[in-house]
This record gives structure tokens, sequence and C-alpha cells, in this order.
């Protein structure tokens, strides 16, 4: 009888889901996620407070389709009293529509984000 081994699933690699950017780092932008907060790879996610000189801007999950106007690049969990920060792709990109992360949004849900993103530059493809 063959050995038989343990059945492995791998998880989504960050920045997975980009299938093109703008060059330099013109697509992305630095997010600030308060706490508590967990993200995965692709989530999208809505600004709330824009970027200072001294500070990136702030943003929480997309609750609704409209609201998508990014995509973390990587996920992570906060640090309690610290926040999260991570970098978005916020224009000019194209991504793969099947890796990002849409949580409980419905189908209806994601094509308005999909069209949210569109409007923000980012082409999401199926």
């Amino acid at each position: 009888m063959a050995p038989r081994f343990p059945l492995q699933t791998e998880g989504a690699h960050s920045a997975e889901f980009i299938l093109s950017e703008a060059n330099g780092n013109r697509s992305r932008d630095s997010a600030y996620f308060a706490d508590p907060t967990t993200l995965k790879v692709g989530t999208p996610c809505k600004q709330t407070v824009a970027a200072t000189t001294d500070t990136p801007a702030t943003y929480t999950v997309a609750a609704a389709g409209v609201d998508c106007q990014a995509l973390t690049i990587y996920g992570g969990a906060s640090v309690s009293g610290e926040g999260l920060r991570v970098s978005v792709i916020t224009r000019d990109a194209e991504v793969n529509g099947r890796l990002i992360n849409w949580g409980a949004l419905s189908s209806a849900e994601q094509i308005a984000g999909a069209a949210a993103l569109l409007a923000k530059g980012i082409v999401v493809r199926i």
C-alpha cells in the first residue's frame, strides 16, 4: 500500500491577485486600519480619512459593493492599540476577480464592487 500524506491547503499569497499595475509604485498607497481588524489578501476596502503629510489614509473593510475603493495587497491582524498598516491598490491596475476576497458581499454587490473599482482605474478580470 502506498503511503498516505495529509492534504495540504495553501492560503492566498500577498499580491497574487494583481495581474498588472502602473510602473513604480503609482498603483499603490499606504493604508491604516484601526484596531481591531484582520485582513486577508485582496480585501476590498473604503477610505474613511484622507492621508496627510504625516499619516497614511485610514481605511475600513468595504461593507457594500459601492464602498470598494481599494484592495489590500497584504493580509494581517492589527496590533492592540496600534492598528494595522498595509499597502493597497488604489488605481491603474488589472486584478484577477476570482482572487479578490469579497467576504460576505453577494454576487450583485461584487458586480457593483467591480464597477466601483473600475471608476478608480482598477480593472477586475474574471
